[in-house]
């Protein structure tokens, strides 16, 4: 796992003092390997001592176990830096464009992989199993992820519900029920609509999932079960690219742990869904 993904899970158990450690590493991660005990806490405005205690709590034996990973982790940011956004130009070939995209896709999928917590993913899918109904909010890019796993719940015969407009996504959060799942998506976690709605569902005692990269949001810190994807800003140069592939690996593990149980079930209404929507094609066909 990811060290930074060991920061952002345990973010909520720190002090206020270790959070400005956690704080200056989230964004410092290509600098902050090189640092000391002792420079880190300069850096971050703590003491060495506050340091160590960071460094327990987020599951390491040692400061120099960390900052290991840390190396480790900048060696591959650094030699993965060159990417789509760094080298699409007006000039590049077809081909190029598909090597680049090659590499950036692969580096999306392997980063998300590393970020992945098996004891998270298996929280929300406990969660999603037991709820009645499941809500899914996005807005934007994270609206195409959102619809998409609520189409596949759907097709199975799960209840499930996601609208384009904001204000029907709220009005369905205000009607959450302790037997319903909310499953907020937002890559930054800054989206409004998000962040109401989760807070919205922890009122009302309904299990909620969010699903971003940042671990200071509120929808984050407020949800049963954060879920974390990787920080890739870069791609907003040019769209999101990297932050729908990310979440949708992600909505496709809970729905693919969701289902594992049931694969029997599953497969018959999948196939039965399948017949359905193939006579209303032949139907449109004879029609024309």
């Amino acid at each position: 796992m990811n060290y930074l993904t060991l920061i952002k899970d345990n973010y909520h158990l720190l002090s206020k003092n270790e959070k400005k450690v956690a704080d200056y590493i989230l964004n410092n991660s290509l600098d902050a390997y090189d640092l000391s005990v002792g420079d880190l806490a300069e850096k971050s405005g703590t003491v060495r001592s506050c340091v160590m205690r960071f460094t327990k709590k987020i599951g390491y034996s040692s400061y120099t176990s960390l900052r290991l990973d840390m190396a480790k982790d900048t060696e591959e940011e650094y030699s993965s830096s060159m990417d789509l956004v760094e080298n699409f130009t007006k000039s590049s070939s077809l081909s190029e464009m598909i090597s680049k995209t090659e590499s950036f896709y692969t580096n999306t999928v392997s980063k998300t992989y590393q970020y992945l917590n098996p004891k998270k993913l298996e929280e929300a899918i406990a969660i999603l199993k037991k709820a009645k109904r499941i809500y899914l909010i996005g807005e934007g890019t994270s609206l195409l992820v959102a619809k998409d796993l609520c189409r596949k719940f759907i097709l199975i015969g799960i209840d499930s519900f996601c609208f384009d407009d904001g204000p029907t996504q709220l009005t369905l959060a205000n009607n959450l029920k302790p037997d319903d799942c909310l499953i907020a998506i937002s890559y930054s976690g800054q989206s409004n609509i998000a962040n109401i709605a989760v807070k919205r569902a922890k009122e009302l005692n309904c299990p909620s999932i969010a699903i971003c990269q940042s671990c200071k949001s509120n929808m984050a810190q407020k949800s049963t079960v954060p879920i974390f994807v990787p920080k890739l800003e870069q791609e907003r140069k040019i769209g999101s690219i990297a932050s729908r592939l990310s979440c949708t690996i992600v909505t496709d593990i809970l729905y693919l742990g969701t289902i594992q149980s049931e694969l029997d079930t599953v497969t018959k209404n999948v196939s039965q869904a399948r017949k359905l929507l193939s006579s209303l094609k032949q139907k449109k066909t004879s029609e024309n």
